[in-house]
């Protein structure tokens, strides 16, 4: 039996060590190479995934695992299922810019329901459990985090990934007057944004990974914001070839949701 808090203390600690080790690499030598998909990955990679799932097969041998490094272990039919991305922000990592976290996340019953997203050079973490809220945690405190309630798309900051596209953001501009902030990597940090009141609306240009999102989403619903794909359907999470969401994914402070997913079906999808 989970006791109430365990989760959330193993994942934290999980991703400030895997951050510290991130940061170590970092402040030495950088190994580089290509997987199969041609996606990026660094030892730094390799060094905080190692991190996370020792602590993790440590403190609950019965979940399941699914990383972005390693796939898929444990139990088929586990009740608890971590999902876990030791650098998201892996090309950011390696130009040595800001931009890039480490997510611990964890489905039950194939839904988010707890995550924790460091950022270790801004030295922020967020973290929240279903039910629960979501919070800023530092040294010797934890602070309660909530979107904000702006509701005229010329007060509501947009945060997107860097490679935007930018006949996209133009139209976007001039069709409603949306205020685009710079670009970062890193779907963790620009939820961080989004939680802190720095950004209202986050557009993902491309399909990304289960691991790209389970702590993030966790993260922006329990701070009472929402995160669907572009035509406003839910993010699954079901075991899948590629553990990919199938389109672009669109995250607000839940005020002007619905209006922007109708917005979007007026562009070509990206």
């Amino acid at each position: 039996m989970v006791e109430t808090g365990e989760l959330l203390d193993v994942a934290r600690e999980a991703a400030f060590a895997a951050g510290r080790r991130v940061m170590e690499v970092l402040r030495s030598t950088v190994e580089t190479a290509r997987k199969a998909d041609h996606s990026l990955v660094t030892n730094a990679d390799h060094e905080a995934n190692t991190v996370i799932l020792t602590a993790l097969r440590r403190s609950f041998p019965e979940h399941g695992i699914l990383s972005e490094e390693t796939g898929r272990e444990g139990p088929v039919s586990a009740e608890y299922v971590w999902v876990v991305d030791p650098l998201d922000g892996t090309r950011a990592f390696v130009r040595g810019l800001a931009g890039f976290s480490v997510h611990v996340g964890l489905l039950k019953e194939g839904r988010p329901h707890a995550g924790v997203v460091f950022d270790p050079v801004a030295q922020t973490c967020f973290e929240a459990q279903r039910g629960q809220g979501a919070f800023l945690v530092g040294p010797g405190r934890r602070v309660p985090l909530r979107v904000s309630s702006r509701a005229d798309w010329l007060a509501m900051p947009v945060i997107t990934s860097k490679g935007f596209p930018p006949d996209l953001r133009r139209s976007l501009e001039q069709k409603c007057g949306l205020s685009f902030l710079e670009p970062i990597n890193s779907v963790g940090v620009k939820v961080g944004y989004m939680v802190r009141r720095l950004a209202d609306i986050y557009l993902n240009h491309h399909p990304v990974r289960y691991w790209d999102t389970c702590a993030p989403l966790v993260i922006l619903e329990e701070a009472g914001g929402r995160m669907t794909h572009w035509d406003g359907t839910p993010l699954s999470f079901a075991a899948a070839e590629g553990n990919a969401h199938p389109h672009p994914t669109v995250a607000t402070n839940g005020v002007r949701h619905e209006e922007l997913v109708s917005l979007l079906a007026s562009f070509p999808k990206p």
